[in-house]
């Protein structure tokens, strides 16, 4: 993908040095003779392409630019059928929970979740990533602990505002978040809970509140991509199984730091939708060896369960030496081996009638990659692109 950026970037200045040189006149009035109801359907169609030029070669260098350029961020953007089923899979789903949790309970984690990659058309690419297009990205960037704008503390808890936000890219956030810590909270500075603490993180209703909420997360097309669910009842569970909440009534993840102040131990509750293809919910807990001398790398063992509320299964997710680091949200080592069964008291659909008794495994061999063995036997090398 850097060599990609960096194609991008000379393809793009080039244009532009030429563009200055045979002084190309590009003249937008035009898109304002659109009415506002066609100014967004026929922004490509009609309006953006009827701009005037006084050069030909310079014609001829925006458009070779512009097709090279939005080629080569395609082909960046797009994953293999296996890709996307290793992203909507139980391993992948525990993988992604625990990642995420990991990352956001430090102050050098990489602090980011569900930062889904998708495989953009021709023009989305161009919308999400030259920016041509009204709301190619978001308006602000979302808050973290650091900021000052967008964040609220009192007494053990911090609330992150996203509205309208991103985390660098096109895809636009909205909620809020909560840190729970055993120690005072004070926005600018990370809410370390110190010895034998804990940190906890939730989707709330508002800042300052204590009710649990949702967070959604929309595309730079105005399409959802999805939503973490901390409030529903046992996490939305499709056999109906109760699930403990773990503060204010709600769910979230927990991270609990042992007596050398080093992080021990990890509670997953998470209910994370990506409407159409991915419902799942994950809970469990896991033991983290977090090391004084090497406080920037941890391994986790201990298993999950994962309620595919799709297929209607529930899968049994064992962390086999899961290492994680703080400059990936994602595992980079270890394995995850999930095992899938029927639910006590709903019956799997007919697809997942097809997992019962079969297993599948994530084996990670680096930052967000992985090998990826499917419940028929077949292998793939993958790259995960959810992590919450």
């Amino acid at each position: 993908m850097d060599k990609i950026k960096l194609v991008t970037t000379i393809l793009i200045t080039n244009m532009i040095r030429h563009i200055d040189y045979f002084h190309l006149s590009v003249r937008l009035r035009v898109i304002n003779r659109c009415s506002v109801r066609h100014r967004e359907r026929f922004f490509w169609k009609w309006c953006f392409m009827k701009f005037e030029v006084r050069n030909f070669w310079s014609v001829g260098l925006v458009v070779l630019s512009i097709g090279v350029t939005s080629l080569a961020l395609v082909s960046c953007g797009k994953n293999s059928d296996s890709s996307s089923s290793a992203d909507n899979s139980a391993s992948g789903a525990a993988a992604s929970a625990a990642g995420g949790a990991l990352s956001g309970s430090s102050s050098s984690g990489t602090l980011a979740f569900l930062e889904t990659k998708q495989s953009p058309t021709l023009m989305a690419s161009i919308k999400q990533n030259i920016g041509f297009l009204p709301n190619a990205f978001a308006d602000a960037l979302c808050p973290t602990f650091k900021s000052t704008s967008g964040c609220d503390a009192s007494g053990d808890s911090m609330w992150l505002s996203y509205d309208n936000c991103s985390f660098g890219g096109a895809r636009t956030w909205n909620g809020v978040q909560e840190l729970i810590s055993t120690a005072t909270a004070s926005c600018g500075t990370f809410p370390n809970p110190g010895a034998n603490g804990n940190l906890i993180r939730q989707i709330v209703a508002s800042s300052g509140s204590p009710t649990p909420g949702m967070a959604t997360i929309t595309a730079g097309d105005g399409s959802s991509l999805g939503t973490i669910d901390d409030a529903t009842a046992n996490l939305g569970n499709f056999d109906l199984q109760t699930i403990a909440t773990v503060v204010n009534g709600g769910y979230g993840a927990k991270i609990s730091f042992g007596s050398n102040g080093m992080r021990d131990a990890l509670s997953l509750n998470r209910h994370v939708v990506v409407d159409g293809v991915f419902n799942h919910s994950v809970t469990g807990n896991l033991a983290v060896a977090e090391s004084v001398n090497s406080p920037t790398t941890r391994t986790l063992s201990g298993s999950v369960t994962v309620y595919h509320n799709l297929l209607k299964v529930v899968g049994t997710s064992t962390f086999n030496d899961v290492i994680h680091e703080d400059s990936c949200c994602f595992p980079v080592g270890g394995n995850i081996s999930t095992v899938f069964a029927a639910g006590s008291n709903v019956a799997p659909t007919s697809a997942g009638l097809a997992v019962v008794g079969k297993s599948e495994s994530l084996t990670f061999t680096g930052c967000g990659t992985a090998v990826y063995q499917s419940f028929d036997g077949s292998t793939a090398n993958v790259t995960l692109n959810r992590c919450f």
